[in-house]
This record gives structure tokens, sequence and C-alpha cells, in this order.
């Protein structure tokens, strides 16, 4: 007797390897993460934080994750700067200032926090957070004492291009957290975001460095991440590519300007 089968094509982050971001681009579907569906989960972390933090209560270790060492590298530029002057490139609806109010509990009228998002995002940010100033573009001018990027630098194409107007600014450190980057040759994937997929970098970690040392900064910290992604604790889940294309975790790097 014939039986039929059902199977399941298993679900995977990240599919695909690509030379350019161009020809990763060409198989991109949806509204990635400038759709309605983005939107809504952020204003529900967004709240889940707030909400904590009126109650007192810790906001969850899942919704600040990638923001672990942001409160760590302000408190200590706070105890040399009267102000400490943040700007946070793809910063959603805030969850990195709201650690910051979380953490900072004397000194968070001395921090100056800007956060560079698509226009959907600041409008819906502007609504919740009235002491987050909010920008759509990158200024032409201005002074940061720290540029914040969590999770964001892999989405950029050109993000060699994106580095060298970051350090134009002039800030004493640059913090990129939850970065996708380690020992093997840059490449790009599409990511699958419910019914989007977006070009998404993986790079060369010594490649990554030797642009922010072009442009005069050193990395002086290293960590990985610990984050859960697909119900996996602290390892990314990439079995459907080789060995080679693989990264165990994501980075926390922190770079002061020389």
């Amino acid at each position: 007797m014939n039986k039929s089968v059902n199977e399941t094509k298993p679900f995977y982050i990240w599919e695909g390897h690509y030379d350019t971001f161009q020809s990763a681009a060409s198989k991109a579907i949806g509204p990635g993460f400038e759709g309605d569906i983005y939107l809504k989960r952020s204003l529900i972390v967004a709240n889940e934080c707030l909400d904590a933090l009126k109650l007192g209560a810790p906001i969850p270790q899942f919704h600040k994750q990638r923001s672990t060492l942001l409160p760590l590298t302000v408190s200590m530029m706070l105890g040399h700067h009267e102000r400490v002057r943040v700007l946070d490139f793809g910063g959603g609806l805030g969850i990195g200032y709201m650690t910051l109010v979380e953490s900072i509990l004397n000194d968070l009228e001395k921090i100056d926090y800007t956060i560079i998002e698509n226009s959907e995002v600041c409008e819906a940010g502007g609504n919740l957070l009235g002491e987050v100033k909010y920008i759509s573009i990158l200024p032409k001018s201005n002074t940061f004492d720290l540029i914040h990027a969590s999770s964001s630098l892999q989405y950029v194409e050109h993000w060699k291009d994106l580095l060298e107007k970051l350090t134009s600014f002039n800030p004493e450190y640059i913090l990129l957290s939850d970065v996708f980057a380690g020992d093997i040759v840059t490449f790009v994937t599409l990511q699958n975001y419910y019914e989007s997929r977006i070009p998404h970098w993986f790079l060369s970690l010594q490649e990554l460095l030797d642009v922010m040392d072009k442009y005069g900064y050193r990395l002086i910290m290293k960590s990985y991440t610990a984050s859960r992604r697909m119900n996996v604790e602290d390892v990314l889940p990439m079995d459907n590519f080789s060995e080679t294309n693989r990264l165990p975790q994501t980075l926390h790097l922190l770079l002061q300007k020389k």
C-alpha cells in the first residue's frame, strides 16, 4: 500500500549564499523592517519594557540582550564627560535608551540620546519617548561622544561607507552590538522575516576591524552575544550553511578613537 507522507520543509532564519548585496536584493521580497508587522511587534516589545520601568521591575532580558553593554559604556563615559551625546543607529523604538533609564539612576539628565530610524519608527518612537530625539537621516554635521549600532550593520548595503560617515562624527567610542562577524569570508544571505526576505551581511571580523582602523578606531573589547533565536541559546542556527560560513555567536565590539 502506498502511503502519502506530508513532509514539512524546515524553517531557516537565513538561506542562500551571495557574493554581492545586489544579487541577494534581487531575490528579496516583502516590506521587511518597514512593514506593519515589524512596527506592531516593536511597539509590543517597547511597551513591555516601559511597563517594567514603571513597575520598577527589570526589563525582560530577551528584549535588552542586544544592548547589555550600552549602560556600562555610558556610565564609564560619564566619569569624564559632563554630558554624553549618543547616536543610536537603527535604534528602533528606543530599547537601548530604556536600558539606560533602568541602569543609570543619578545622571540620566546628562545623556543626550538620538536615534536614527526610518520615518515610521521615528513617528512611533516620538510618541513613546519624548526625551529621545528621532531622526530619519544622518545629520550632515554633528558631534557625538558615542555611536551605538545594535544589530543593524548587517542590513546596510554599503556598510563601509556608513562606518566612514559614523566615524566622521568624531566619537570617542563606537559600540557595535550583535555584530554578525567572525573568522569567515564576507558574504550575503537572505533573512526570512515573516513574509519578507531581507538581504543580510555576514562579515569577516578582520575586514571589519581593518575598516575601523583605517578610520582611526581600534578594538578595545570583544565579547560574545548571549541571545536566543528559534529557542536556541547562544548558537546561531546555521546548520544549512557550510561549516566555513557558520558563525557560532554574534559579537559585541567596543572601539576607541586612536
